[in-house]
């Protein structure tokens, strides 16, 4: 099997302004954040391997990141490249063999996924796929109750899923961003106000921070 990492792109200086970078904690693991924040916002993702597969659209190599959506790939130039690869999603963008060029395809043998080369066997690059949708939904952050400040927990009706105050029947609030007239909720991770938003795979909450706070959730998964 060929090694797939790469930590020789990791910098230590901030390329934007020349700063120190430190190592911080955010919701999808470990980062590194310009000391001068918040005049400069620039940030390196360190919660996944860094690969020696290159973007397709800007050349810097990829790495693994995780989401509610599934383990995925990105550039690691984000957020200069907004460049990813998801196979969990049925239509993504082709990513080629380092050795040969030719395309790459996730593949399962007994029971485990790898990313391999459709140029096999006259080469044989291949990494191990570990899909850690399960690990993030587990972590996933619901806001608070805002009129008990209890937590919210996900429960599921006749009008399908919603977010309930984990008090009930003391406090009846609920959220179900399905039906109108909803009351507010605010972020956990900002205190500003989560909208119900839609994107390409339908209707999910989102803060109205961004992109300063990137926080969402969506209750369909």
């Amino acid at each position: 099997m060929t090694s797939n990492e790469n930590t020789s792109n990791i910098p230590n200086k901030c390329p934007k302004c020349g700063s120190d970078l430190e190592e911080r904690a955010g919701k999808y693991g470990k980062f590194l954040g310009c000391m001068k924040f918040p005049e400069c916002r620039y940030t390196f993702d360190l919660s996944g391997d860094i690969t020696i597969i290159k973007c397709p659209e800007c050349g810097k190599d990829l790495r693994f990141r995780n989401s509610e959506y599934g383990r995925f790939l990105s550039c690691s130039g984000y957020p200069e490249c907004k460049f990813a690869f998801n196979p969990n999603f049925k239509e993504h963008p082709d990513i080629f063999c380092p050795n040969c060029k030719k395309k790459l395809e996730i593949q399962i043998k007994d029971n485990i996924k790898f990313l391999t080369c459709t140029g096999y066997p006259n080469c044989d690059f291949t990494i191990e796929w570990v899909d850690d949708r399960i690990s993030i939904e587990k972590e996933q952050k619901y806001p608070l109750c805002p009129k008990c400040n209890s937590e919210l927990i996900k429960r599921k009706g006749k009008y399908g899923t919603f977010l309930s105050c984990a008090s009930f029947p003391q406090c009846r609030f609920a959220f179900n961003p399905e039906l109108n007239n909803q009351g507010d909720i605010f972020c956990p991770n900002c205190g500003k106000k989560l909208e119900i938003k839609t994107g390409r795979y339908g209707i999910f909450v989102g803060c109205s921070g961004y992109p300063d706070c990137r926080y969402t959730f969506d209750l369909r998964k």
